[in-house]
Order: C-alpha cells, then structure tokens, then sequence
C-alpha cells in the first residue's frame, strides 16, 4: 500500500468520525430550532441542488490542474461548514450551510474513487473497500460518540463543533501526506465549451449507470436524509441513545462486505451491482410495515449488508474502467450531477411523504425508487473492455 493510499485510508478514518457525528446530529438540531418536516426537506433538496453545477467544474478542473487542491479544500470546507452550522437556526442559514457542506462532500466523493484507482488499477475494489470499510466503520462509530455526547448533555452544537474539529484534523494530515502523482495521461486544453462540460457524451454504459443512479437517489435520499433517525424516535418512541446505537450497527453493517470485496474476483459484476439495489430497496420497504422498534430495526439493518458493501465498489470500478483518463474526474463528476437530481427530489418527497402520510411512508417509497434502479440496470454490457471507439463516442 503507498503513502498515498495510507494517506486517504487515514482520512477516511477522520471523515467517517465526522460524517457520522454531523449526520446522525443534524436532523435533531434543525427540530430543537423548530423546524418542520417539509422544512427540513427543504434545506436538504436546496443544497442537494446547489452542488450539483459544482461537481462537474470541480472534476473539469482537478483534470487540468491536479487531484490534491481540491480532495483538500473538500476537506477544509466540510470543517468550516460543521463549525458554523450551530450558528444558525433558520432555514435560509441552514440552508446556506448545508449546502457548502454538500459541496464540499460531494467534491471528495467525485475524487476519491480516481485518486484510488490512479493509484493502482488492478488493486482498486480492494482499496475502494477498505477505505470505504474503514469510513464506515468510524461513521459507527461517530455515531455511537455523539450519542454518548448527548446523552452526557453536550448537546447538538457541540457535537457540530467536534465532528468539524475531526474533519480539520484530515484536511491537515491529507495536505501533509498526500504527493500528487504525475499522470500519464494528457490533459485537455484549458479553452472548454460549457456545451462540452455539460454534455452527454460518454460511453453508453455509463450513460445507463447515470439514468438508473439518478433513480436509485431518489429512493435512497427520501428514506436516508433528515427522516432516517426521526424515523425510529417518531414512529416507536425510541430515545436518541438508542437511535444512535441502530445508526451505527447500520454503518457497521456495510464493513465486512467492503473490507472483503477486493478479495472475492467478482466475475458478474452486472449481476452483484443490480441484486445489491433489488435487495437493498425490498428490505427498506419492507422494515417500515414491521410494527415493533426491534423488528423493523433488525430488518432494516441487513440493507446495507447486501447493499451499500456490494454496489459502492462494483459501481465505482465500472465507471472508472468506461470512463477517459484525461477526463476521468469530469466525466464522473457528471454521472455523480446528473444522478444526483435524485438527492435533490428524494428529500422534498421525504418532506411531503412524512407530513402527510406518516414517518414511514419515506421509508416504504423510498425502497419501492431502489429496487426499480436496479432493474434498470439490465441493458449494461460489460463482457469486454471498452474499444478506443466506444471510450471516446462522436
């Protein structure tokens, strides 16, 4: 494993502390400052919406001038965004920051699988799993310190403040450690058309990869935004401590598979990445007709089990081995903007749902939106390496 990978597995370490705590906390703060259910999808469509132009430049430009400013400043700006987010308890404030920090987060999303996979291609599902195991593990973890922090009487804010002083730890260890390598291949000229950085033009299995993730969002964001932990302490009274011990099993659940994937020579990859969203959806849809804390819990906790620790790596091979070296970051950041129109409708529809059909309704149509994305997967062709001709289409 070289620096540069020990150095992103590290920071995955320290963003998943952070990630976990700020995610598992901010629904709880935006309802002590009395925010409604449709406003908190509000706050969560409009910053889902705000990011998306920016993950296209940001890949555009890490193409042209390197992966290491902008996987840092994603780093510094997910601190700052954690910091002042206790500042403010209106929907425009709140609004404002959760969109820096969605912007920030999701620049690093569009970064990591290439920094990875540039690093070495034949070992990328092993690096991709173990650094997103060991994310996941300390989103867990994360998740189960705030609610120690809370039950200890920190409180909403302070726990903001930590999981910022986290994620400001890893900007500063990824600045220090990471050297950016010189790529091999040749960048594009600087002089690029809006009509170019906004078109569709990319190989067709990714094209198919980007209709079926924008669906897949949809399920995914209106049954994993605000209403996630809302949706144990509303429907069965359970308390945030407790909530917090089921949302890290949930990070937990997802370890083993990633930890492993780069160990089972995956053959079908089309076959694990469609069953991964068929299985994850009917298991979400089925926990919100369970009618005891428990059970639902217990059920609820196997989606990411033969979900997330599956799709996440294989998704991301697939598209790193049809993407063009020279606009890998931007042709990502495309795939990622256009399919994540879906995180802007998932948490507007997890707004309406909850507020007029009940905390479980998120949860039910939100699976119903996972396993149709994974049935249209079924055009992908993936038996062969992609020709010069269909990596770079007319």
């Amino acid at each position: 494993m070289s620096r540069n990978v020990k150095t992103v597995l590290l920071v995955s370490v320290l963003f998943g502390g952070a990630t976990g705590i700020y995610e598992f906390v901010l629904p709880y703060y935006l309802d002590e400052r009395g925010l409604s259910y449709q406003n908190m999808g509000t706050v969560f469509a409009v910053a889902a919406a705000g990011m998306l132009l920016l993950r296209v430049l940001m890949g555009r430009l890490a193409d042209l001038w390197g992966r290491k400013p902008f996987y840092g400043l994603s780093l510094g700006g997910s601190a700052v965004a954690m910091w002042l987010t206790p500042l403010s308890g209106s929907v425009v404030g709140q609004t404002l920051l959760k969109t820096l920090r969605e912007a920030m987060f999701l620049t690093r999303e569009t970064l990591h699988p290439v920094v990875l996979y540039e690093e070495g291609q034949r070992r990328f599902l092993d690096f991709m799993g173990k650094t997103r195991g060991m994310e996941f593990a300390f989103q867990a973890a994360g998740v189960l310190l705030a609610g120690r922090l809370l039950q200890a009487g920190l409180g909403t804010g302070g726990n903001l403040l930590v999981a910022g002083s986290l994620m400001a730890v890893g900007s500063v260890g990824f600045w220090g450690g990471y050297r950016e390598r010189e790529r091999k291949d040749t960048a594009l000229p600087t002089a690029t058309r809006a009509r170019d950085l906004f078109s569709f033009d990319m190989h067709r299995n990714l094209k198919i990869v980007t209709v079926s993730f924008f669906i897949f969002n949809i399920g995914m964001w209106t049954s994993h935004s605000f209403i996630m932990p809302l949706f144990f302490t509303e429907k069965f009274g359970a308390s945030r401590y407790a909530v917090s011990w089921v949302l890290m099993l949930h990070r937990l659940t997802a370890v083993v598979p990633l930890m492993l994937i780069g160990r089972l020579h995956l053959r079908h990859l089309k076959a694990a990445y469609m069953l991964a969203w068929v299985m994850e959806g009917l298991i979400l849809s089925g926990s919100a007709l369970i009618p005891t804390f428990h059970a639902a819990a217990a059920v609820w906790l196997l989606h990411d089990v033969v979900g997330a620790g599956i799709w996440i790596p294989v998704q991301n091979l697939i598209i790193q081995n049809y993407t063009r070296p020279e606009r890998r970051a931007l042709e990502l950041g495309k795939i990622q903007a256009y399919g994540g129109i879906g995180t802007i409708i998932g948490p507007w529809l997890a707004g309406v749902l909850s507020g007029h059909f009940g905390v479980s309704a998120p949860f039910l149509v939100g699976g119903f939106f996972m396993t149709a994305a994974g049935l249209s997967l079924a055009p992908l062709r993936l038996d062969h390496t992609p020709t010069e001709a269909e990596a770079h289409p007319t």
